[in-house]
């Protein structure tokens, strides 16, 4: 039996793919994902191919059997000083040390973080110089959880270096005892073993979804934004992009319902708030339904095989072994 954390089990999903599953339509959906049509309205064809692929996984449905796909290496995303890196583990020790310790990283500062926006090559090397920071003055997780180190010592050490190196801002230290209210650099997220038990309310569930659909009804008034609403991943490309390619789409017909005066009239600003109210909409839909299929097949009594996790690229955990 093997044992996955949440963060693996998305992986799982992610390196998989359903062969000859070239589009899901709407009676798709309906028949074989969940059957309401207002949550199909919510989510691109990536969005429904990965939610398709992840009950497949967990029902053990026979006519989709899910494949392993290569998948570029994650992508560093520069917003932590610790590099991630390496495969994805399975355990098979449900004891295991690494599988109860979480996810634990230290935050890049909001100034370093804007400056990507700005410079992105200055960030880069910004970023590399934190990271090579840490490493020499053995700034850690062990020692930061110890006392050893605290958040007012990372901020006033990074505030004597690489404000003035990088013309960015200092961050902002308080002058009071309170701990609260200096910058927090580490960030610590449980990564719990999906064999546990999950609180699941079917009728909460239900009021959850009434009320997403609801808002993006709303939100999605007209076949406009219905058709825009489909490209809020675009949401943190830069203008220029994102201009080029609704143009594109519009004068190639993949928007017919959308004026080609559009972006000039309604504008980028709104465009990019509409995305991201809809996006948040859409991921609290997308975890909905994910939680919905957790509990329906009884995701906490899942057995993995090993050999099937090592067929999608998964390695056991060395700690488990000791």
């Amino acid at each position: 039996m093997a044992f996955l954390t949440e963060n693996s089990f998305r992986q799982l999903i992610l390196m998989s793919e359903i062969p000859d599953l070239e589009r899901i339509e709407l009676d798709f959906f309906l028949k074989n994902i969940y059957n309401d049509k207002r949550l199909f309205f919510f989510f691109n064809q990536f969005d429904l191919k990965k939610l398709f692929r992840e009950k497949a996984i967990l029902s053990d449905d026979a006519n989709y059997i899910p494949t392993y796909r290569k998948v570029p290496d994650r992508v560093d995303n520069l917003n932590y000083v610790l590099e991630m890196k390496g495969k994805v583990k399975y355990h098979q020790n449900s004891n295991c040390s690494a599988l109860k310790k979480g996810f634990k990283n230290f935050f890049m500062p909001e100034s370093v973080v804007r400056l990507q926006e700005i410079d992105a090559d200055k960030h880069r090397l910004l970023v590399n110089d934190i990271r090579n920071w840490f490493k020499i003055n053995n700034f850690t997780v062990e020692r930061y959880e110890k006392g050893e180190i605290n958040d007012k010592i990372l901020t006033k050490s990074f505030n004597d270096i690489f404000p003035l190196k990088y013309q960015i801002d200092p961050i902002f230290i308080s002058q009071s005892n309170n701990a609260a209210n200096q910058f927090h650099w580490l960030i610590t997220k449980s990564t719990d073993n999906i064999e546990l038990e999950r609180v699941f309310d079917y009728d909460i569930f239900l009021d959850t979804v009434n009320e997403l659909a609801e808002k993006r009804d709303r939100l999605c008034y007209g076949s406009t934004m219905q058709s825009l609403s489909k490209y809020d991943y675009l949401l943190k490309k830069d203008d220029s992009f994102i201009i080029n390619l609704i143009s594109e789409r519009i004068r190639e017909g993949g928007l017919k319902n959308v004026s080609e005066n559009f972006l000039k009239n309604f504008g980028l600003k709104k465009l990019r708030d509409f995305w991201k109210e809809h996006k948040n909409l859409k991921d609290m839909a997308y975890k909905q339904i994910s939680d919905y299929f957790k509990w329906t097949y009884n995701l906490k009594n899942k057995d993995f095989d090993v050999l099937y996790l090592e067929d999608f690229n998964l390695e056991g955990c060395s700690l488990c072994k000791m």
